[in-house]
């Protein structure tokens, strides 16, 4: 099952998709068009290069942060949380709401500073290896890298309010969010479209 009015709309994530794909091929044909005269004559003008890339890198690394919370968020029954430091990892509304051991939580290592999302994740679903049915307890810890094309993420897993163990993976472009969390939880993660009043459905992309 997914909690439906998690659901996202089609320009939100066309807009997501489009900036996590595009965004470092344009910064390169960008610097390519506005220097090729320079180029022809053997210089290469690297800190306009240096520059089109830090800003898409940057938008790449936050676009692929958000295109995992449309994936997220539909399996998650409460909201999630922005964080910057982890007392407010510690302190989610998902902690809370389950009463999360902290002190496990804190020694199984959360990230200490920047930009981040925490969902909680209780849903039931197929696995993404066998399509059995199966359910998914986690809380999940989403960081935009920022600085290179790729998202961290942190993900704990609990059952009642221990938590019993910790997986970390990489999201790096130009891989798929939605098929790279598939086959790291072994859960089969889609993304849901809704337009309008009407509904709709997606799989991973």
């Amino acid at each position: 099952m997914v909690y439906y009015e998690h659901a996202t709309n089609p320009v939100v994530f066309g807009t997501l998709l489009t900036v996590y794909y595009s965004a470092i091929i344009i910064a390169l044909i960008a610097w390519f068009w506005s220097s090729y005269q320079y180029i022809r004559k053997g210089k290469y003008r690297l800190k306009k290069l240096a520059g089109f890339l830090l800003v898409a890198v940057f938008l790449t690394s936050l676009s692929g942060a958000r295109l995992l919370d449309k994936y997220l968020y539909l399996h998650s029954p409460v909201n999630n949380d922005f964080c910057m430091t982890s007392s407010c990892v510690l302190s989610s509304e998902g902690v809370k709401t389950y009463n999360l051991n902290t002190t496990e939580l804190e020694r199984l290592g959360v990230p200490s500073v920047g930009p981040m999302w925490v969902y909680t994740l209780y849903d039931v679903g197929p696995s993404y290896s066998l399509g059995i049915n199966g359910q998914i307890k986690a809380l999940v810890v989403v960081r935009p890298l920022l600085i290179v094309p790729a998202v961290e993420v942190d993900v704990y897993q609990f059952r009642g309010t221990h938590f019993i163990g910790k997986q970390k993976f990489y999201v790096v472009w130009p891989q798929s969010p939605g098929n790279v969390l598939s086959k790291k939880l072994d859960f089969h993660f889609t993304v849901l479209i809704l337009k309008g009043g009407g509904g709709g459905g997606g799989g991973a992309a």
